[in-house]
């Protein structure tokens, strides 16, 4: 007989093939003055805003007129305070007295400037500090560490190497990094290895593999200031140590390109259209939704709808949107009133025009009358658009520019709405294909502040044109759309993107195989399973078998497969067909 525990549990742990990726090494992803982008700088609530987002908090310090190390950018406090005049001017006293938020936002009202003790304490020791030291000399900078014991928990920078120099003198248990722009030579990184510097910090447009294979050539670390956006993929793909950046939170994510399993892949996944509906009927006017919430209802294609219409399909099937009249009504219903502050669409498109070749202003891809949120064509600007709008009318626009779109070919466009990006300030941002290439942080309306409610309720959507509204069409060929109640890391935008070159649509990447029954006999074992996110046929099911746990399992003879309904099969194996006490299931 078959041994069922032995069945069932290897059955359990091995229904899913998709395995989540092992991390690369990543680079220290280093807050500059905070991570300045989310909360007044160099502040404390600036500190605790990126205080899950980074490795290292970089800040800046000066000295008081009475000798106190106090935290601030500038050599004034005319610009990051309410007050006016130099910092070496005012005792600490009088710096305590200013107010350094509310120039940034009325939220952070009553922020006051902190001292480097006080940084470091709000710092460490979750994370590293990276102080910069813009004043004072190195015996001010060692007595104070050394008062905090905290010589060997820092890193301390500056443009002055001579202050590191001396710094080293006086206590060499301090890491030191040399802040520089400019040509960087293999004189400079001796000269600075003698004063005992093990980093280099430098300016992002004067680095390149050149740069990074030199500095690690002389066993020395890279830092690179101060980078934000797209530009971070570049300065990531070189093999930095470290990169210094205002978007703290943005850099971890896409310094990360870890896949996920089926289970967290279909975690707060909405709805999934296919658009497979004309392989089996090509009079099909529904766009099945995977998760059985939002059917898609095709409307303007007349007798024959245009699943696929000459564009070879990205999966599957495709449809082929006229620009004229052809459309996939997308109902308003509660689960796409998203109600949460947070958001992922992802789709595959085919254009046959750049978006300043279009006649109207728009062209709905996925689109409605609210803008709740929305991808489309923008002729004005040239782009491929995500605009998100928040319960408070807050929105954001983020753009692909035309010259990064080709026509005819298939592209993966992916958008993410993080309205928790900052304690005032939410972010929208914009792939293609794999790649960042535009991020708003807070409402385009004011600055970085804003975006940061939940997306505006009232979604009444159409592929192809503007919602219920008989405007804005678009002549493109759409596969795959999806839409999650939650922000996608870079690591799965990556992963659907990559899908590609294995033929593996999102489907293959969310649906799950579980075990509902298992009853042995005399003459078989009867094994039931169901699918769920997604549908297979009975010759996509492989049952394997091996005699140990561990081995070359080979596909069994034996096996009879049975759809019991529409998600619900029976794997029927005769008990004395083998002498196999293990098994898996494979599937697509």
């Amino acid at each position: 007989m078959i041994n069922k525990y032995s069945i069932l549990a290897t059955l359990l742990t091995g229904c899913v093939l998709m395995t989540l990726t092992c991390k690369a090494e990543q680079p220290i992803v280093i807050a500059h003055r905070g991570g300045d982008y989310f909360a007044p700088e160099n502040t404390l609530i600036c500190f605790a805003a990126s205080s899950n987002k980074s490795d290292m908090v970089e800040f800046d310090v000066y000295v008081s007129l009475d000798g106190e190390l106090v935290v601030i950018h500038d050599a004034t406090v005319d610009r990051t305070t309410d007050g006016t005049g130099n910092v070496n001017a005012k005792t600490l006293a009088e710096l305590k007295l200013l107010d350094a938020g509310s120039w940034y936002s009325s939220a952070f009202a009553d922020e006051r400037i902190p001292t480097l003790s006080e940084a470091l304490n709000a710092i460490l020791p979750s994370r590293i500090p990276l102080i910069e030291r813009k004043a004072g000399t190195a015996q001010e900078y060692v007595d104070e560490l050394q008062a905090l014991n905290m010589t060997t928990n820092v890193v301390l920078q500056s443009f002055d190497w001579n202050f590191l120099g001396d710094v080293n003198t006086l206590d060499g248990d301090i890491k030191l990094a040399a802040l520089g722009s400019g040509i960087l030579t293999t004189d400079i990184l001796t000269n600075l290895q003698s004063k005992g510097v093990g980093t280099v910090a430098w300016a992002l447009g004067n680095v390149t593999t050149t740069e990074v294979d030199m500095v690690h050539s002389k066993g020395m670390e890279l830092y690179v200031w101060t980078v934000n956006g797209p530009v971070i993929q570049d300065f990531l793909a070189m093999g930095i140590d470290g990169i210094i950046t205002d978007d703290p939170g943005l850099a971890s994510d896409l310094a990360d390109d870890s896949s996920s399993g089926n289970e967290q892949m279909v975690s707060e996944l909405v709805s999934y259209w296919r658009f497979d509906d004309g392989l089996t009927n090509i009079y099909s006017t529904l766009a099945y939704d995977i998760e059985d919430r939002n059917p898609g209802a095709l409307g303007g294609f007349g007798v024959l709808p245009g699943w696929t219409n000459g564009v070879a399909p990205r999966f599957g099937g495709s449809l082929h949107l006229d620009g004229i009249s052809g459309f996939v009504s997308i109902p308003n219903s509660e689960s796409l009133n998203i109600d949460t502050n947070s958001l992922s669409i992802s789709l595959w498109v085919n254009l046959p025009k750049k978006p300043s070749q279009q006649s109207e202003s728009y062209g709905g891809i996925y689109d409605s009358v609210g803008d709740s949120y929305v991808l489309y064509l923008d002729k004005n600007s040239a782009e491929l658009r995500f605009k998100l709008t928040d319960a408070n009318g807050s929105a954001a626009r983020p753009g692909i520019p035309e010259a990064n779109l080709k026509t005819g070919e298939w592209h993966h466009v992916a958008a993410v709405f993080n309205g928790s990006a900052g304690p005032v300030s939410g972010q929208a941002v914009i792939y293609l294909d794999g790649q960042l290439m535009d991020v708003h942080t807070g409402s385009d309306s004011s600055g970085n502040i804003g975006l940061d409610r939940n997306v505006k309720p009232g979604q009444e959507a159409a592929i192809g044109r503007n919602g219920t509204q008989s405007s804005f069409w678009l002549s493109c060929t759409v596969d795959d759309v999806a839409i999650w109640r939650r922000q996608l890391s870079y690591g799965e935008i990556l992963q659907i993107y990559n899908g590609r070159t294995r033929g593996s649509p999102l489907q293959k990447q969310i649906i799950q195989f579980a075990i509902t029954g298992f009853v042995p006999g005399l003459d078989s074992v009867n094994t039931r399973c169901a699918v769920s996110h997604g549908s297979i046929a009975t010759n996509d099911i492989v049952l394997m078998s091996e005699n140990a746990v561990e081995g070359e399992y080979i596909q069994g003879t034996n096996v009879y497969i049975e759809q019991m309904s529409e998600d619900i099969f029976e794997l029927l194996t005769p008990a004395d067909a083998s002498d196999s006490k293990f098994f898996k299931i494979q599937y697509p």
